[in-house]
Formats: C-alpha cells, structure tokens, sequence
C-alpha cells in the first residue's frame, strides 16, 4: 500500500472544519490498509510535529492554534516525511486554491484531486462563472465589484451592477463554507452587504438570489469523470449558510434528490461538463440551483470538498455504490496515475528540447 500524507488546519476560516475531514479520510484511508502520516498545519501556516497533528486526529485537539517560530523549519515535517502521495484536505484559501498544489508541483510530490489552475479557478467564483459562460453553461445572472473601486466611490461602483431582482446574494469571489454571504432583500442593504463580504476578499460577488432547490453531485475521475448520485440539501436557516452547515447541525440530507429522471441526469451531466470545462480530476463537488421544473443553474465547484460526517461528497458516492474507505483508496491511485503522466510529459519536453540542442 502506500504511504499517504494527509495535510488539514491551516490559515482559512475552514480551519476547524478541515481537521474533522481529515480524521474521516484518515480513518478510511488506514482501513484499506495504506499507511497514514498526519500534517497538521497551524493557523498561521506553520507545519506541525506528527505527535500534534496526530492530537488533533485522535480528538485531543479542535484547533491548531499559531506557532510561535519561522515557517522554512517547520516545512521539514513533510520534506522529512517520506510520503508517496499528499491527500490534501486544507479547506478554503491557502489549500484549495491551488497554493498547496503548486508547493506539491515544486516538490514532484503526487497529490489527490485537482490541478493548480483548476483549483484556483474553480475557488474564485466570478472567474469561474465567466468561464462556464463562455462554456455555454446556465449560471445565476450576476454581477461583481471590486475593492479598489468600492472603496474609490461606492455609489458609482453600484451604479455599475447590472440590474437583478431582489433578494440577491452577496459573496466574496473566494472562500467556501458560506462564509461572508449574505441574503439582500432591501436595496438599501446591499452597500453594507457588499463591505462586509470584499472583508474576505478583493471582490464580491452579486447574484439573483434563486427560489428553488439547493442540489449536489460528486465527480470523481481522471481522463473520463464520472458522476454521482444527485443529493438535495434542505437548509434549516433561510439559506445554507456556515452556521447551518457546522454549528447548528439543523440542515437535512435528502440522498437521492427526488427529481425526475431526466433531471437528474442532465444534473449529472452538467457536473461533469463544468468540471471538465475548468479543468479539473481527482474530485469535485459541484452545487446546483433549481428554479421550478426546469430552471438548473450551476452554482459553484468545490475541488476539496469536505469529509466530514455530514459532507456530501463521500455520501453520493456511498449511494452511488462506492464507500468511503474504496473512494479515497481511488482517489489515491488517480493522484498517482496523473503525476506519472505530468512526469511523462516533462520528460517529453526535455527530450524535445535536448534533441533541438544536440
């Protein structure tokens, strides 16, 4: 079997979130017999003892909190690791958006699910968006404003905005968890809505709020994708917002969503066009929005969805025939599969290069 790295914690406000997914993956990854080292990572980014993230893993600990001391010696805890393959599970930014995945690219260390670029466009939700436009894809009608000119003249910046009915959400461009998003119903709020989310990020993003069901499917794959079963999430606060997912535990599960045949398949089929659109393998989770009978509008793509017990993207798959503990076993071996055949490319490129030389 092999010996899997398993990184969580870190810097975002997913922090407390990625350490429980990592003792599910964890605990699913030890039953199919592989070897597990765990990286706990501090929430000021510094890498951790294994006798810490070990802590953390058994319960001991629900946070890691910041280490006094500089970054480069702490990162001798994954170089001295000896780890065949990285399982990242560093929700939110600084982990799933493509900064963790290039530090594995730099070290020619094999890692679990999507690219650097997949994973940096899938995280940002206006560029995204923009993309699966340009795709042909059905998004929520949206508009989105940045920083600088918010901050220069407000009142014109809003001006700016396209014109969508009320309610609409406001979001920070990247994050996950729901965390800064607000539901705007008075006009008169959207400029302290707009403050609030560009706290998170350097553009906030504006979208009709839609009135429909909130659905789910997991990709999983490497060359050829493939999707899950279709999950509804019946939120108990007005939206699913981050308390309802990881405070209040009142959200509800409905695996499988009750839709027609026909809808979930076109659900099915749009998860896998919108995650090859951006280019991602490994895993994805993607979110929908259903307006009515017919009106499905891809919400976001998560490429490091959460493990945790109430996660939906291990459920899916269990519906869909595939448990936990084989799935992240799959996971694993496409993280190795993909990294055999970037090393082969390179590889093509040096012998190109060497052959114009010689």
């Amino acid at each position: 079997m092999t010996r899997v790295g398993v990184a969580f914690g870190g810097r975002s406000v997913e922090h407390q979130v990625s350490i429980r997914s990592a003792r599910t993956v964890i605990g699913a990854l030890e039953e199919v017999g592989h070897e597990v080292v765990p990286l706990g990572i501090a929430q000021n980014g510094r890498w951790l003892d294994p006798g810490v993230s070990q802590r953390a893993v058994d319960g001991d600990l629900d946070s890691l909190g910041a280490v006094e001391k500089p970054l480069s010696p702490t990162l001798r805890y994954l170089l001295d690791s000896s780890i065949e393959v990285l399982f990242p599970v560093v929700h939110g930014t600084w982990g799933e958006d493509g900064t963790l995945q290039g530090l594995c690219e730099m070290l020619d260390l094999p890692y679990v699910g999507a690219s650097v670029g997949a994973s940096a466009l899938a995280m940002d939700k206006v560029l995204c968006k923009r993309l699966l436009e340009s795709c042909g894809l059905p998004v929520v009608e949206y508009g989105s404003i940045d920083r600088s000119s918010f901050e220069t003249d407000p009142e014109r910046a809003l001006k700016q905005l396209p014109e969508l009915p009320f309610p609409v959400f406001v979001k920070p461009s990247v994050g996950g968890s729901s965390v800064g998003v607000r539901k705007i119903v008075d006009p008169e709020d959207l400029q302290e809505a707009i403050a609030f989310a560009l706290r998170f990020d350097t553009t906030a993003l504006v979208e009709r709020g839609v009135p429909g069901r909130e659905l789910e499917c997991s990709v999983l794959g490497d060359q050829h994708l493939q999707a899950s079963a279709v999950g509804e999430i019946l939120p108990g606060n007005p939206f699913y917002d981050y308390e309802d997912k990881y405070l209040l535990d009142a959200a509800e599960l409905e695996i499988p969503a009750d839709l027609p045949p026909e809808t979930t398949e076109r659900i099915r089929s749009l998860a896998v066009d919108s995650v090859a659109a951006v280019g991602g393998h490994g895993m994805a989770r993607v979110d929908f929005l259903l307006e009515g009978e017919t009106g499905l509008y891809i919400n976001e793509i998560n490429t490091l969805p959460g493990f945790t017990s109430i996660s939906m993207y291990p459920k899916l798959w269990e519906e869909a025939g595939l448990p936990l503990p084989q799935l992240v076993d799959r996971l694993v071996e496409i993280a190795i599969s993909v990294h055999r055949r970037r090393k082969s490319l390179d590889e093509g490129i040096k012998d190109w290069l060497a052959h114009l030389e010689g």
